[in-house]
């Protein structure tokens, strides 16, 4: 068999037999599948058969492609010409082009056929935004690719760019409108109603129709497009149930090249144990299994051989495995195994329970600013631990972003806090996949480095602001996942601002002065603070009427933003007006004065991180930790009034409490003075009586008086009080007092009961 060819840094993929695998071969080009031994990545290798006969046109349309990406279209990696012949490198759309798809079918479900339209519809959209580069034929240069049990996108993986743009002659708008009103009749008449139930559809009608109508699209029809995707989605089944049929499935391109699972289950038969081979359509390649020594949930997937990739990829995955152990890299997904036998390498990845980032944005659609920068400043440190583990990824996916919040992925909890907002979560960690996979080698999922623009030199770290505004532009909707349509929310004002700061930083990366991350952040932070609304101005419109109403707007506030609360948004009240002092719910009950200099939490992550100098007048935290801004815990946990009255009982009680424990230890306790008052009568005979007469009329007229003769006298060493000095003593003690009569003198004849 034959060495696998290289062109530059690109590996050319063969089969088992040792052909190049060819994706496509017509008059103008010929595109075969490739490795990007720097990114890691598999790529398309375009090589147009004719020389070029407008090379700066060939040129501009590249420049223009790789300066506006979209998750829609393939990425524009490369363009050149070597030697007569030109060629152009996009990135790889792991699906099944849309012709042979539906060739191979004979009826499609209804609601399939209104999804994959409406998708085709919106990546066409986004090519003509571009320019007229949607090629002649879009059924062969658009390809389906499954991301879920329900769900398809279509994306574009070839473009035209051999002719002038200029001089390309497209369907006119009404042609495109006809064809239009051809397919929306087609697919309500099937249906019999305003909605299309789930029945069969004939697939080649399908056909026809859906290429008659993309072959008419163009730079000039962009708004009938969007028309008419609208229009088609209305069509659609509000819920879907089930999953879609064997049949319909489209196939993944990678899958060919590599081992079946059953390969993969007995390499590592002894190691893990398979629970299922189930597909998820998200990360098609994975298996779920689970370690046979410690019992660790994973997912197991091959790494690709020698032949359909490079060796650095092994290299990678064998530092991953031993870096992402280490303490100190905790945001990075560990890796528990990578093994090889049988000539195939396997690696095991520790299940994240977390919410993916895809996951939230897919069920959200979009974040707020102040959120955001929570996500932003939280990326941050792990990001950091990327950088100092040297690890050669460059590529990170929203499906590679886990935001931990220590539920279980199938935790009820964990529904509940994908449609609450991320202040409203108790707290959260992030944690990002490190080590490439095959889901992400091989194009799946959305990456946000395709709005980045060709950088001229390669920077210190791919993981510059540039990369963060990019990553950013999908939390607030400004860019969207393919397959979602995302309304940015938000304040016009505040969102536009935030829009500018993001555009600039994206823009630096073509000069290639990428800013650091903290830099970035810290003025994210200053748009937030500049453009949050005051709640209350009680010192200038104290009296309703000193100062003008222009103070109450937009201006600067203190740069206390807490973790799990965001500024909120209230409008300006008299009433309010009129108190002496509010405190805002963001200050977490604390007053405080518009000098003191304060700091959030998200600011405390990447404060310094950049390395730049702190301004002179900033608080030490360190040494003033008792002026540290509250926790997420604290307004998690609000604070109790405790009455005044509750304080006062606790402290009479304490009082009371130690002042007998004084008096106690001093002798001066009122139970220590009872006994010595008893008065005490000594005399030589003694006689007992009752203490005090009872008024019942039954009492005896005379009670026997019991005289017992004491030849020596008690020896008495202390005063009684009350005594006479006189030998004869007479005591007389209160009636219950036996044990102490017998104590003084044992009785010789026991006393008779009185009758």
């Amino acid at each position: 068999m034959s060495e696998p060819s290289q062109f530059r840094h690109y590996q050319i993929i063969q089969d088992a037999d040792g052909n190049n695998v060819e994706l496509v071969r017509n008059a103008e080009q010929v595109a075969v599948l490739a490795f990007d031994m720097q990114r890691l990545e598999y790529v398309h290798c375009h090589v147009l058969l004719e020389p070029l006969a407008n090379r700066p046109a060939f040129e501009e349309a590249c420049k223009s492609l790789q300066k506006r990406g979209h998750p829609a279209l393939a990425r524009m990696i490369e363009f050149g010409e070597d030697e007569v012949n030109a060629f152009y490198i996009t990135s790889n759309i792991d699906g099944e082009p849309l012709r042979p798809y539906l060739a191979r079918q004979q009826d499609i479900p209804g609601w399939l056929a209104i999804m994959l339209a409406c998708r085709a519809l919106e990546t066409a959209v986004a090519v003509c935004e571009r320019g007229e580069f949607l090629t002649e034929s879009p059924l062969d240069s658009l390809r389906i690719v499954q991301n879920g049990p329900q769900a398809v996108q279509v994306l574009a993986a070839d473009f035209q760019v051999l002719d002038d743009p200029a001089a390309k002659k497209r369907a006119l708008k009404t042609s495109f409108e006809k064809q239009a009103k051809f397919l929306r009749s087609y697919l309500s008449e099937q249906g019999g109603g305003p909605t299309l139930p789930d029945q069969p559809l004939s697939a080649a009608d399908f056909t026809e129709l859906l290429g008659s109508c993309l072959a008419s699209a163009g730079v000039d029809v962009i708004a009938p497009m969007r028309e008419l995707r609208n229009a088609l989605q209305k069509l659609a089944p509000d819920h879907l149930s089930g999953e879609i049929p064997t049949a319909q499935k489209p196939r993944a391109l990678l899958a060919p090249l590599l081992a079946s699972y059953q390969d993969v289950a007995r390499g590592l038969v002894n190691l893990v144990r398979i629970q299922s081979q189930r597909l998820d359509m998200a990360n098609p390649y994975s298996m779920r299994g689970t370690l046979t020594k410690t019992g660790r949930a994973v997912l197991i997937e091959q790494v690709p051989s020698i032949r359909s990739s490079c060796r650095l990829v092994r290299e990678v995955d064998d530092s991953a495995f031993k870096i992402t152990k280490q303490r100190d890299n905790s945001g990075l997904v560990t890796l528990a195994l990578v093994n090889e036998a049988e000539d195939m390498t396997c690696l095991a990845e520790e299940i994240v329970e977390g919410i993916s980032l895809a996951d939230l944005l897919r069920e959200r659609r979009c974040l707020q600013v102040q959120e955001a920068y929570l996500v932003l400043a939280s990326l941050d440190s792990a990001l950091t631990q990327l950088d100092k583990a040297q690890l050669a990824v460059c590529k990170l996916r929203l499906e590679d972003v886990f935001l931990l919040t220590g539920f279980a992925r199938e935790d009820s909890r964990s529904m509940k806090l994908l449609v609450s907002k991320l202040n409203e979560w108790p707290a959260f960690n992030i944690i990002v996949r490190a080590h490439p996979t095959l889901a992400a080698m091989s194009g799946r999922g959305t990456d946000p480095a395709v709005l980045l623009p060709p950088a001229q030199a390669n920077p210190a770290t791919p993981w510059h602001a540039g990369w963060l505004a990019a990553f950013c532009k999908f939390l607030l909707g400004l860019e969207s996942p393919a397959g979602l349509i995302v309304p940015p929310e938000g304040r016009a004002r505040e969102l536009e601002t935030v829009e500018r700061l993001l555009t600039d930083e994206i823009a630096k990366v073509a000069e290639s002065k990428p800013a650091t991350r903290g830099d970035f952040l810290a003025r994210y932070a200053s748009i937030i603070q500049h453009y949050d609304l005051v709640k209350i101005a009680p010192e200038p419109m104290r009296n309703n009427v000193t100062e003008p109403p222009a103070d109450i707007g937009l201006k600067p506030r203190s740069k206390t933003l807490p973790v799990t609360q965001a500024p909120e948004k209230r409008e300006f009240s008299p009433s309010l007006a009129s108190q002496k002092q509010v405190v805002p719910l963001t200050t977490g009950g604390a007053t405080r004065t518009e000098e003191e200099a304060t700091i959030g939490f998200a600011e405390l992550l990447f404060k310094n991180s950049g390395g730049e100098p702190s301004p002179p007048d900033a608080p030490d935290w360190a040494r003033a930790a008792g002026s540290a801004p509250p926790t997420a815990v604290e307004y998690l946990m609000p604070r109790e009034v405790v009455p005044m009255w509750l304080k006062a009982a606790v402290f009479l009680g304490g009082s009371m409490v130690v002042g007998a424990m004084c008096a106690h230890l001093t002798g001066s306790a009122l139970w220590q003075k009872k006994r010595a008052s008893v008065p005490v009568e000594v005399k030589a005979s003694i006689s007992i009586a009752p203490a005090a007469k009872l008024p019942e009329p039954s009492v005896p007229k005379a009670i026997p008086v019991i005289e017992t003769v004491i030849e020596t006298p008690p020896v008495v060493t202390a005063p009684i009080q009350g005594a006479s000095t006189n030998r004869g003593v007479t005591l007389s003690l209160p009636r219950g007092t036996g044990g102490l009569l017998e104590q003084l003198a044992p009785e010789k004849n026991p006393p008779k009961p009185p009758q």
